[in-house]
């Protein structure tokens, strides 16, 4: 058995208040997602196998030494996709769904909760990534439980992101589809520094960037000003991010 069960188990325990933190960690926050944030944090400062001794210890758990010896972060993602799929409840027969449409009114706005506190923290982006490339399902509704308390299915959010504009107006529509296209563009030409830039809201460098676009030069109305309202502001950079990271996104 490795560190990783044991991992998981510390980690959503004291996220739900079941367990105390151990020896040499110091939890101030309270609430249930700056107390997660806070949690990762501190696990990241002293380490996985630090972190489920430290717990073991405190009630008295036995873990062999070998499998602190032979932990080895590069096998933490395989680990725990194992332990994803064998938990996962085998599908059982039913009739062809039609396809996914994406989620409307309350839910959406829980999925925007979700998103605004997990890009609070970049560990925690990194984590949802990883979540996403193994579509590991129960540990996406973990970690939608501890960012915005509620239990999310891992589909129906790719259905919501991948499908946003749907939802959107007309101006915000037509701003994804050439946003994306010109990000895409940048994409297969190498230019990733130059993307990162606009993604992260450089006005000169947009304003640069659109005098010279093709997709952008004749549309006087793609301002800087459009671009943050229809696009910055609206989750789309994640979904590049995700994209760029090879998450693929289901089509209403």
């Amino acid at each position: 058995m490795s560190l990783i069960p044991y991992y998981l188990q510390y980690l959503s325990e004291i996220c739900e208040g079941t367990r105390k933190a151990p020896e040499g960690i110091v939890l101030t926050e309270q609430e249930d997602l700056k107390k997660a944030l806070q949690l990762q944090a501190e696990i990241g400062r002293i380490g996985i196998p630090a972190f489920v001794r430290a717990c073991a210890e405190a009630d008295g758990t036995e873990i062999p030494q070998e499998e602190y010896d032979s932990f080895d972060p590069a096998e933490l993602n395989a680990a725990i996709a194992q332990l994803a799929s064998a938990s996962q409840p085998q599908p059982e027969q039913v009739q062809e769904e039609a396809p996914q449409e994406p989620v409307k009114t309350e839910t959406r706005d829980i999925f925007e909760v979700f998103l605004d506190s997990v890009c609070l923290d970049e560990n925690l982006l990194v984590y949802l990534i990883d979540i996403l490339k193994r579509h590991a399902e129960p540990e996406f509704t973990k970690l939608s439980h501890a960012a915005a308390r509620t239990e999310l299915k891992l589909d129906d959010f790719l259905a919501w992101l991948g499908n946003k504009e749907l939802l959107g107006s007309e101006e915000e529509r037509a701003c994804a589809a050439i946003m994306d296209k010109c990000l895409y563009r940048l994409e297969a030409e190498g230019e990733m520094e130059l993307a990162a830039a606009l993604l992260c809201g450089d006005e000169q460098t947009f304003r640069l960037f659109r005098a010279q676009a093709p997709e952008l030069v004749h549309l006087p109305d793609a301002t800087y000003e459009w671009y943050c309202k229809n696009y910055l502001d609206s989750y789309y950079p994640i979904r590049f991010i995700l994209h760029h990271q090879g998450i693929e996104f289901p089509q209403a």
